[in-house]
């Protein structure tokens, strides 16, 4: 422990020194948390206490003031029926006790923030307790004392000035208790909330630091394990797990660092091997040809190192042209015909050898391609034939600087490798065969549905950033009665239905537009920059020409269309359904007809 703070106040790494540092840190935050949390709800609740003690001592007030009117009007009555002198003393001290309450209200009601006008209402109820004490309290007392009679109308009178100060009175007092009540409500919801916040803040610090915690043992394990991962590797004599990418310098660091250099030695030795491996790998997991291209040039640059390397193939005229190459580390996917150099590949391949060119100052092929090469500084080149068996698809090249680049024994090993190759390109084509035939359908030979929503996605996708001018429109057609045809006429007939309006829709729409079986007898047409108007007459010719051409005298076939245009902010789902609204509208209009969405 004594060597930990030691390390940790001389900032020496080890290993878990950040996890000791972060844990300091969040104890010291922990504290911060509670020390500046309990003060502020102190503070808080003396703040809220005061207020709901100011609409207490309101209401005591109020009570005093009117306990002192009470006691003025009592000795008052007193007198009057008595002429008793005794009734006056509480008289005297009942307004006595009013001026003290009444001074204690106007402190007390000042800057009430709920209700700025209370202070005024207190001014006016003290007021009418004034009034009754002046016009009718103290006149009558000196009235009866100076002998006169108090009559029941002045006696009315007073009364009814007393009853006017209750009901103010007792209208301020049932604000103030009010008052009293919103006030302690509202302190104690305060206190929840604080009590709730302070919690979620240190339930929030707890998991972070977990988290934070969690994150530096991970930190410190993964690259153990995954050391182990590469020793055990190692030991096994295949290269397979890559070293941990750790920087911090401790004894972790500096084990990894040493291992690197190891791994680095046995990198250098098995170069060959693993690139052939990785090539084998990779090209029999390629999706299509240009991947094919890419890690079949890549693996060969890596395996013998060139300055360019390209393949060359056929094309379906038979004519031989550039696929791919990589020079200066760059990929390039583009079909490059040749010209003249086309012949010394015919020689090349009718001798169905592989070639060397170690020196192309003595000989090269002539051609455009080759000369500007030559200009650029190429020397020698090697040629591999590209065959499985007796099948020959092309040629692999490698270009060098340097005379005498290439070896036997390079040409040798990538002879060895050429039908893998080969046979990698034939699965990429065969794949790409399937996968086209996946998005079509078998009857119509139309695109699928499958099809037309990854396109309509796209159209979409593409549209919305594209000028907002842009649009495009979609077609849904539907053959009329097209279950009464199949019961009439035969599957037969109504699958040749299906396909002389499929080659019908080829005939109508343009290259670009796409024609698609949506499903059954319902059909699809994606129209690009086509605004609603182009999409209704694409429509309208597409269901004349279906009514008078009819693939058999027997029958004639019509069809509904609905026809809708995108606009920002419709979703796949939403253009469709607009369509199908529009189809729907043209069947219950009587079919063999085009309807727009919306009906114009």
């Amino acid at each position: 422990m004594r060597n930990i703070v030691k390390y940790l106040i001389q900032n020496k790494k080890f290993v878990g020194s950040n996890l000791i540092k972060i844990n300091i840190i969040f104890m010291i935050i922990f504290i911060l948390n509670i020390i500046i949390g309990f003060d502020y709800m102190g503070h808080s609740f003396q703040d809220n206490y005061q207020k709901v003690r100011q609409s207490a001592d309101l209401r005591i007030q109020l009570l005093n003031l009117e306990k002192a009117l009470v006691d003025q009007e009592t000795g008052q009555r007193g007198f009057l029926l008595s002429k008793d002198s005794q009734f006056l003393k509480p008289f005297d001290q009942g307004t006595e006790d009013y001026i003290r309450a009444s001074e204690a209200l106007l402190k007390n009601s000042e800057n009430i923030e709920e209700n700025p006008n209370i202070h005024q209402d207190i001014v006016r109820l003290i007021e009418t307790g004034e009034k009754w004490k002046v016009e009718y309290g103290d006149p009558q007392v000196r009235k009866v004392m100076a002998g006169g009679t108090i009559t029941e109308k002045e006696l009315l009178r007073g009364k009814q000035n007393f009853d006017a100060f209750r009901d103010q009175e007792a209208e301020l007092m049932k604000y103030v208790e009010d008052l009293r009540d919103y006030r302690r409500e509202d302190m104690l919801n305060r206190l929840y909330y604080l009590f709730a916040i302070i919690g979620a803040i240190f339930i929030g610090i707890q998991f972070f630091m977990l988290y934070v915690l969690q994150s530096g043992l991970t930190r410190i394990t993964r690259p153990i394990i995954e050391l182990d991962d590469a020793v055990s590797s190692y030991q096994s004599g295949h290269i397979q797990a890559k070293l941990p990418q750790y920087t911090e310098q401790n004894e972790i660091g500096r084990l990894i660092s040493k291992f690197e250099m190891m791994s680095d030695e046995m990198k250098k030795e098995r170069r060959t091997i693993k690139e052939t491996y990785r090539m084998i790998n990779m090209v029999n997991q390629a999706r299509n040809l240009e991947e094919v291209y890419r890690i079949s040039l890549e693996s060969v640059a890596a395996l013998i190192p060139c300055d360019r390397v390209s393949i060359i193939s056929q094309n379906d005229s038979r004519h031989f042209s550039i696929k791919a190459f990589i020079q200066n580390g760059l990929f390039t996917h583009k079909d490059i015909p040749l010209t003249r150099e086309a012949i010394d590949i015919y020689d090349l391949l009718r001798s169905g050898f592989s070639m060397v060119h170690a020196d192309w100052t003595t000989y090269r092929a002539e051609g455009p391609i080759t000369d500007q090469l030559y200009e650029n500084g190429i020397r020698s080149s090697m040629h591999i034939i590209l065959r499985k068996e007796t099948r020959v698809v092309g040629l692999l090249n490698l270009f060098a600087t340097t005379v005498n680049h290439f070896s036997l024994q390079d040409k040798e090993q990538l002879e060895l490798l050429s039908p893998m190759i080969v046979t990698a390109m034939d699965n990429a084509v065969e794949t790409n065969r399937i996968q086209e035939m996946a998005l079509h359908d078998a009857l119509t030979g139309l695109w699928n549905r499958r099809y037309f929503e990854v396109v309509l996605e796209k159209l979409i996708k593409q549209y919305k950033q594209e000028d907002p001018s842009t649009t495009f429109s979609l077609i849904l057609l539907d053959v009329d009665r097209f279950k009464v045809f199949n019961d009439t006429w035969g599957h037969s007939e109504g699958d040749l239905v299906l396909k002389h309006l499929a080659k019908l829709l080829e005939f109508q729409v343009r290259p670009s537009d796409i024609p698609v079986r949506y499903g059954g007898e319902e059909f699809a047409i994606l129209l690009p920059h086509t605004p609603n108007r182009g999409g209704v007459e694409v429509a309208e010719r597409i269901r004349k020409q279906l009514e008078i051409e009819s693939p058999s005298r027997k029958y004639t076939v019509t069809a509904s269309f609905g026809v809708a245009e995108w606009q920002e902010g419709l979703t796949a789902a939403e253009l469709i359904e607009a369509a199908d609204q529009a189809l729907y509208q043209a069947k219950e209009a009587g079919r063999n007809q085009v309807i727009a969405y919306p009906k114009s």
